[in-house]
């Protein structure tokens, strides 16, 4: 169980007269929870009366407090006694600031399904929202497949999904979409701004992005450039839909070959386009024999 949550709007200005709550455990049973603030900038102030950040070691405001804090100087780490956290942020009328970003985590991994932290919107004149991260897989296998939560029932709101596929130097990873539907593409701006997936080369969100993708489409495979590649799932507090189903296998990188298929597999498939040639290698379930080729490197005499 891990995650990121940040006051409204940061790292813009909060609003005032905001009042929100974030409640975050999973079953009991579960381990205790830190709290990290990465960043906190919010109006000071004697006893912090005015905008503060309060801490209590359950899912109420009757639970022990661990903590209030306001002003510029970032809280201490918080560990809870408990499987529960509730943490509530409080503006007045007037002077804000940056607000805050904070990450919180369990000793215990990944909650299943029906162990979902709940974000609670706490009464007052703003709603506020977070995104908490329910799930987090890394896959070392050379072939694969996951899907998104629930699926194929319709997936959660208030999601960050995380999958990360890491195979050993000299291979890279193949992805293949089986099905897809998500929350469509903004009408204003005709871009996936709501639920979406992406896909990133090298491991983090700071690599290359690959691809970025919502609605209800058929989607080409992607290929990572190295022997690392991340999946992420957004979904925004309303409208869900089916999700997604994929798959995928490692391939080494050999030294000279054409695109996307490579002679040692072109032996097997010789009256069958290169796409459907290489979709049956993978079904055949010899993954670990599959060679992919650097994009950069040209076809071979007679498969142009």
């Amino acid at each position: 169980l891990s995650g990121e949550i940040t006051s409204p709007r940061y790292p813009e200005s909060y609003p005032n007269d905001a009042e929100c709550r974030w409640s975050i455990g999973g079953a009991s049973g579960g381990g205790p929870l830190t709290l990290v603030f990465a960043d906190f900038q919010m109006e000071g102030g004697q006893g912090c009366g005015f905008d503060y950040v309060a801490l209590f070691d359950g899912p109420t405001v009757t639970a022990p407090s661990l903590g209030r804090y306001c002003g510029s100087a970032r809280p201490p780490r918080t560990v809870s006694s408990t499987p529960h956290l509730l943490i509530i942020f409080k503006s007045d009328f007037n002077i804000g600031g940056r607000g805050f970003k904070a990450h919180f985590y369990s000793a215990l991994g990944c909650p299943r399904e029906q162990e979902s932290p709940l974000l609670k919107p706490f009464p007052g004149n703003m709603r506020c929202s977070c995104r908490i991260l329910t799930c987090q897989e890394v896959f070392t296998t050379i072939k694969g497949n996951f899907s998104s939560p629930q699926y194929p029932n319709f997936y959660p709101n208030n999601l960050k999904c995380q999958w990360s596929i890491q195979l050993p130097p000299g291979y890279r990873v193949k992805v293949f979409f089986l099905d897809m539907e998500l929350e469509g593409r903004s009408s204003l701006t005709g871009a996936c701004d709501y639920d979406h997936l992406s896909a990133f080369d090298g491991g983090t969100e700071s690599g290359s992005l690959l691809g970025r993708w919502c609605g209800r489409e058929s989607l080409a495979p992607v290929t990572s450039r190295s022997n690392r590649l991340l999946l992420l799932l957004h979904t925004d507090r309303n409208t869900a839909k089916r999700g997604f189903s994929i798959s995928y296998v490692g391939g080494k990188v050999p030294l000279g070959c054409w695109p996307g298929f490579c002679p040692s597999a072109a032996k097997s498939f010789f009256t069958s386009s290169t796409a459907e040639r290489i979709w049956r290698y993978v079904a055949l379930g010899v993954g670990d024999g599959i060679e992919f080729c650097p994009e950069s490197l040209q076809p071979l005499e007679g498969e142009r």
